[in-house]
């Protein structure tokens, strides 16, 4: 999808409008986390039960940003954008699109992958005199959106 990025703040972009929230400071860390699956199969007579592998479960990122005023001319609406991010699209009462895929622009350390939201959870912490937020905190986690199977050798490549 991207190549050669040189940016030195992270984002996530939409990748069908490309909408982009710049991070006004890149996050501190990032969870990446992903499980597999075993079935566990009783045998007669053994001390465990045999384990085989049923599928993989997704692979998740969880992170915070933060929005402030000066680096994001307008928090408020950075936060729509976050949080529309959640939602599918509706034709007259009909889904018309699922919600949005995302890329997580971070140097080269998710260069292709495509992710969905899962949770956007936001603390708005400071107002201005008219009551806008001025500071918020955003916890985000990604799912990663597969097509199909990823084998070991693609992820050690």
């Amino acid at each position: 999808m991207r190549s050669n990025v040189t940016e030195n703040l992270g984002a996530l972009v939409d990748t069908e409008s490309a909408a982009r929230i710049t991070f006004d400071i890149n996050p501190d860390s990032f969870d990446d986390s992903k499980n597999t699956e075993f079935a566990e199969i009783p045998i007669p007579g053994m001390s465990h039960p045999r384990l085989q592998f049923t599928n993989g479960s997704t692979r998740t990122l969880s992170f915070t940003i933060y929005l402030h005023y000066g680096a994001t001319d307008d928090v408020p609406k950075a936060i729509r954008t976050l949080q529309a991010w959640l939602y599918p699209e509706y034709d007259g009462g009909h889904l018309k699109k699922a919600p949005s895929r995302l890329l997580l622009v971070f140097g080269d350390t998710w260069p292709d992958e495509q992710w969905v939201m899962k949770t956007c959870n936001v603390t708005r912490q400071r107002f201005d005199k008219e009551l806008n937020c001025t500071f918020a905190e955003a916890s985000i986690e990604l799912a990663e959106y597969i097509d199909q199977s990823r084998d070991a050798d693609e992820v050690r490549a």
